[in-house]
């Protein structure tokens, strides 16, 4: 993902296959770690369905489309990227490994003692077709249970540490990377799309206090429960904002292309009494005969299944008794953000105050910022400039960002 260095900068490049898009976004990161968003690249979607690839040449040249407006764009030679993966095969559990004997220094916790909790967290036993993507540090217990999210150097018979692994099929993760790699260009690390997005939108204090990150895309929808700085939970439900398209081609008896557009220009989840009495009159077009039909049908139309998505959420984490962990807000990021209404019905499902997300602490074009559609491959910027950093030697108290960021996992792994 990085294309040149010069002794004050690095260029870094995130790349996102999405269901609807493919992105392909370029930032500049400064010595001190702050990122600059310099451009970003988009194509329409091909050979994509709920967000993995099911015809792979066409999704190959989607994305070739999306590297090349971007390195038009940026004028920066795209030779390594990061990948975003997603998709309803990722599935995640949390895991706990330990070592009871510690070094011959008085039993004192070291640097080869956390990476030797690391491999044995690595070596987690997985389904045959499974790949682990992320091995995130959710913290660490000392004897009788103390917790410590900064162990190095404390006196302690054995040590406990604490993951939330996530793992895709191997088939699919690697499919995902060929479709991008090539001769010319190397996927150099991935990490999962829901991840990457509360990496955009939380803040410190929301990602320590419990935080909850819905990204609605096209095919799926991504959620991360974050505390104490970590992903405790994560999960892909396969339904997202085609659906939505589906619901009104069905319920209006309009093609879907049109049920897409009517989607995008008008619609919302919530109907101002003024707009009660509104109709929508669609232009009659070849193979369509055109329709006429209340404003208020289009919206119970979308509100119902918006709801049925938040529904599955709220009920998903109640199952896991996850709410209470959840101490500020529920943050909703991605395409489907754009809707009108939408924090307003999401606050009437959820337990929590719900806000629209957008990525955070970036410098540059602020109209691509501003778009929480961009959430997933802005954070996955942010992701790769940790990685870049931690491998350059430049952050000092890697345990701490390991913490939040999880292990930088090589797509050549996927590959193996």
């Amino acid at each position: 993902m990085i294309m040149r260095r010069t002794p004050a900068n690095e260029i870094l490049i995130a790349t996102d296959l999405g269901t609807q898009k493919m992105t392909v976004a370029v930032a500049e990161m400064a010595a001190d770690g702050s990122l600059t968003l310099l451009g970003v690249g988009e194509s329409a979607s091909a050979g994509m369905r709920k967000a993995e690839v099911t015809d792979f040449n066409h999704a190959r040249a989607a994305a070739r489309m999306a590297l090349a407006e971007a390195e038009r764009r940026t004028q920066a030679e795209i030779s390594e990227v990061y990948l975003t993966l997603s998709g309803t095969h990722l599935s995640s559990r949390n895991e706990s490994v330990r070592v009871a004997t510690l070094s011959e220094d008085e039993n004192r916790v070291t640097e080869d003692t956390l990476e030797e909790l690391n491999k044995l967290a690595s070596n987690l036993q997985l389904n045959r077709d499974h790949a682990i993507l992320h091995e995130l540090l959710r913290g660490y217990s000392l004897d009788r249970g103390v917790a410590s999210n900064h162990p190095l150097g404390v006196h302690t018979e054995q040590i406990e540490a604490h993951y939330h692994l996530v793992s895709g099929k191997r088939t699919r993760l690697q499919t995902a990377v060929q479709c991008v790699a090539d001769q010319k260009i190397r996927v150099k690390g991935c990490t999962f799309s829901g991840y990457a997005s509360g990496l955009a939108v939380l803040g410190e204090e929301a990602r320590n206090r419990g935080s909850v990150v819905v990204d609605m895309g096209a095919g799926v929808t991504d959620v991360t429960v974050w505390r104490d700085d970590a992903v405790v939970h994560s999960a892909v439900h396969g339904v997202g904002g085609d659906h939505l398209s589906q619901d009104l081609s069905i319920g209006l008896e309009i093609p879907y292309a049109r049920a897409e557009k009517l989607k995008r220009e008008c619609g919302g989840l919530v109907l101002d009494p003024a707009e009660r009495d509104e109709m929508i009159n669609l232009a009659r077009e070849i193979s369509f005969d055109g329709k006429t039909f209340y404003k208020e049908a289009m919206v119970q139309i979308l509100q119902a299944r918006t709801a049925e998505i938040l529904e599955l959420i709220r009920d998903d984490l109640e199952q896991q008794n996850l709410w209470g962990a959840v101490e500020t807000d529920v943050v909703i990021t991605g395409g489907g953000a754009r809707m009108r209404g939408l924090a307003r019905l999401a606050s009437e499902i959820l337990p929590r105050p719900v806000r629209i997300g957008r990525a955070r602490d970036f410098l540059g074009e602020q109209g691509d910022l501003e778009r929480p559609e961009l959430a997933t491959v802005l954070g996955t910027l942010r992701y790769a400039a940790e990685c870049e950093r931690r491998d350059a030697g430049q952050t000092q108290g890697w345990r701490k960002i390991q913490k939040s960021l999880g292990r930088m996992v090589s797509a050549m792994r996927f590959l193996a």
